[in-house]
């Protein structure tokens, strides 16, 4: 199985963004743009955005370990509002975004769940993903920090269940713990395999580079 590679990218030049993204077309499936770290992200940024990319951009308003946005609540909307009828994918997180996830209509969207501390029990997982449920997402997505191997088993599991579910999942474990998913994760039917083109542009813990997920595949398929 063929990964599909996605390109996080947290740059504040909105030029910057879309050369990076022209530069890197054919070396990936997805780019995750996370707009809370453009400066002024207007309608019209995203908009040619959504036209070169359509389906094969990510859009998160996050910032890096849950921390509040720096983006104002009215801005959000306007260009949620913008990426209505799009298919365009809009990831939120079900605890932390909850306004606006319900204040999201004709969104292509990404029901997320992040913890930067833990890996929530199994039934804690399956619960979280029953509220994912109710906002009908196209994909869902579990993100959380691996304290030990059993975490990333767990999550790995879970991936494999959505699978048979015929559900369209993003699972990786963060943190060192955490690496097994990111290898093993794209292979066993996660949608999206984030990789940076350099460790030190990496938008969560424990991500490996492109280069490091091709060597890797190289090898595993010798």
């Amino acid at each position: 199985m063929k990964p599909n590679y996605c390109l996080p990218i947290l740059e504040s030049d909105r030029t910057k963004v879309l050369d990076t993204v022209r530069g890197n077309l054919d070396g990936y499936r997805y780019f995750e743009v996370w707009l809370d770290y453009v400066d002024d992200p207007d309608t019209a940024f995203v908009k040619e955005l959504a036209d070169l990319l359509g389906e094969r951009l990510v859009v998160t308003f996050r910032r890096q370990n849950l921390e509040p946005p720096k983006m104002p609540e009215p801005k959000r909307r306007e260009l949620l509002e913008a990426l209505a009828g799009t298919p365009v994918l809009v990831d939120l997180d079900v605890k932390t975004q909850q306004a606006d996830l319900e204040a999201a209509k004709d969104l292509q969207l990404i029901a997320s769940y992040h913890n930067y501390q833990e890996t929530p029990d199994t039934l804690q997982l399956e619960a979280i993903l029953d509220t994912m449920k109710t906002y009908r997402p196209a994909v869902y997505k579990l993100s959380t920090l691996c304290r030990a191997e059993g975490d990333a088993v767990r999550l790995l599991q879970i991936l494999l269940k959505l699978k048979s579910e015929g559900v369209r999942a993003v699972i990786s474990g963060m943190g060192e713990h955490g690496t097994v998913t990111r290898v093993f994760g794209p292979l066993w039917g996660s949608e999206m395999a984030f990789a940076p083109l350099e460790s030190q542009e990496a938008s969560a813990p424990g991500q490996l580079t492109k280069t490091q997920l091709e060597t890797i595949y190289k090898e595993l398929s010798k």
